[in-house]
């Protein structure tokens, strides 16, 4: 099949759910309608999960050195041509006890890529991931949260688990590192799922702001009665999909 033929093939399967649907099905959050999806974390545990997304890059270790000041875990949603730029980076993400997970290899908006392409950009980064770290990634973060069923079945096929968020610190935008804490202690209950990020995408923007509002999340976590856990420990322990690797 051509890529132009596996492209109409994808469109195909999203006009399948019709009129704004289609747009809640790829772009919300939430959504479950194309295939399972955590958003959030269990409630029951009076905790709060931290996750950074497209690095690693110049600021990840900044982010891992204030991660360790306080003696925190989270989950980095890596893009696989930076896991081969920054090798030492990623393995440091691994040796210091954080989660890592697919966050495709090049960053593209899954709704413009062929079914084949889709499953390229997920094994490449999982291949990356696995011979740079040693570690095989069980999580998966599209790129701007937009799924589409071609994107669900090469998770499914490499036993990739998708996990979005229910919280977004907004540090995409230029923002000081109180704006950035502010936004997250906002939307923050237990259970949440902290979207940030430790790199830009685009190589636009740093992350020092974000390196920055971690002391502030954790202290605001706190004086809500919240603690700071390893996405794991938060999500339920159903398997979506049998693995087939």
């Amino acid at each position: 099949m051509t890529p132009a033929a596996e492209l109409l093939l994808g469109a195909s399967a999203l006009a399948g759910v019709a009129g704004s649907g289609a747009y809640y099905a790829t772009y919300g959050v939430r959504a479950q309608w194309l295939g399972p999806t955590d958003w959030r974390g269990r409630t029951d545990t009076s905790a709060i999960a931290l996750t950074f997304d497209d690095g690693p890059g110049e600021d990840t270790e900044t982010i891992l050195d204030a991660l360790a000041s306080r003696g925190l875990h989270a989950a980095f949603f890596v893009v696989g041509s930076n896991v081969r730029r920054h090798p030492r980076i990623a393995r440091r993400i691994v040796a210091e006890g954080h989660e890592i997970g697919n966050h495709s290899f090049s960053h593209p908006l899954f709704l413009a890529q062929t079914p084949r392409q889709t499953r390229e950009q997920l094994a490449r980064t999982q291949s990356a991931i696995e011979d740079v770290t040693g570690v095989r990634a069980k999580l998966a973060r599209p790129p701007y949260g937009v799924r589409t069923p071609a994107y669900f079945g090469a998770a499914r096929a490499l036993g990739l688990r998708v996990v979005q968020w229910s919280v977004a610190g907004l540090d995409w935008q230029p923002l000081s590192p109180e704006r950035i804490a502010a936004r997250v202690m906002r939307g923050t209950e237990a259970g949440a799922i902290v979207l940030l990020h430790d790199a830009d995408s685009e190589g636009k923007r740093d992350r020092r702001a974000t390196a920055a509002s971690i002391p502030l999340i954790a202290d605001g976590a706190r004086e809500r009665g919240l603690s700071i856990a390893p996405l794991g420990a938060l999500l339920p322990s159903r398997i979506p999909w049998s693995v087939n690797v």
